[in-house]
Order: C-alpha cells, then sequence, then structure tokens
C-alpha cells in the first residue's frame, strides 16, 4: 500500500481567480469548514503596481448571512524576500495585511475552532482591496483535517 499524497488529504477550491486586483475590490466564494479542521487561505501576488489589503469575513451560510470580520494574529510569508521557498510567520495588525511585494505568497492559516460556531459561523472568505494600481494576484482555500473521511467529502 502506498502513502497517500497532499492531493488525497486536502481539499483545493479556488478563492479569487488571478485578476488585476485594480478592477475594484474582490472578494472570493464563501467556503464551508464544517467538514475540516482547518483552512490554509493562499495569496499568490504576481505584479504589484501598489499595495493591497487582505481580510477574512466568517459567515453562516454562502450566501453571506450574518457576516462578520474573521479574527487571525499572523500570516506567513516570503515577502521579505520576493520568490523565497522559506515562509516566516508574521504578525497582522486589526486582522488584515498588505500585499506589497511581487512575486510573494502569503499564507494564513484558520483553525475552525476560531470561527464563531457556537451561533452557526462556519464559512469564510476572503477579501482583497482595490489598490488603486495595477496589482495581479489570486487566492486558493487549501482544507486540511477532513473531518468525515471517505472517497469524497462535501465542502460546500
Amino acid at each position: 500500500m502506498s502513502a497517500a499524497t497532499l492531493v488525497e488529504e486536502v481539499s483545493y477550491v479556488e478563492g479569487i481567480a488571478p485578476i488585476d486586483m485594480n478592477a475594484a475590490a474582490q472578494s472570493g466564494n464563501y467556503i464551508s469548514m464544517a467538514n475540516a479542521s482547518g483552512c490554509d487561505v493562499i495569496v499568490q501576488a504576481g505584479t504589484v503596481g501598489a499595495s493591497y489589503a487582505i481580510t477574512l469575513t466568517q459567515a453562516t451560510d454562502a450566501s453571506g448571512t450574518s457576516a462578520k470580520t474573521l479574527g487571525f494574529p499572523y500570516m506567513w510569508t516570503n515577502d521579505a524576500s520576493s520568490g523565497a521557498a522559506a515562509l516566516t510567520k508574521t504578525a497582522v495588525s486589526s486582522d488584515t495585511f498588505n500585499v506589497d511585494t511581487a512575486n510573494s505568497t502569503y499564507v494564513v492559516p484558520i483553525a475552525a475552532d476560531t470561527l464563531d460556531v457556537d451561533n452557526g459561523f462556519d464559512y469564510v472568505r476572503v477579501n482583497a482591496a482595490d489598490p488603486g494600481a495595477a496589482a495581479v494576484g489570486a487566492t486558493l482555500y487549501v482544507l486540511h483535517g477532513k473531518r468525515h473521511m471517505g472517497d469524497t467529502t462535501p465542502l460546500s
């Protein structure tokens, strides 16, 4: 029996398709974390003509009912060394950070128990502010720790 591959252990869901963020503020689709213990939100920066803010929102359903800010104290990035493989844990301020370096990667880990699950919040979404200048980027959700293992796990 061979070892499982990463693609068999996690679920990849597009957040924001590659786009010039200057078009307008961008928001990914809401994804359910009900069947996962965590999610890493990966932000990939291409060109960055001006910095733009990244925030997270939690809601009670996929349409964004009762949406509110999802707090997070840190993210991981190779921002200080564009294109470097190693990511560095970096504190954020006011549950937001700026994408400000071209060809950089940012990762925000979310544990499912940090959502307001007692009040039915198990959906998350990534948001990118309009930078006001050309800035190409994309986001990806990586759900992990599937709670209901099997051939398929519904995530939304």
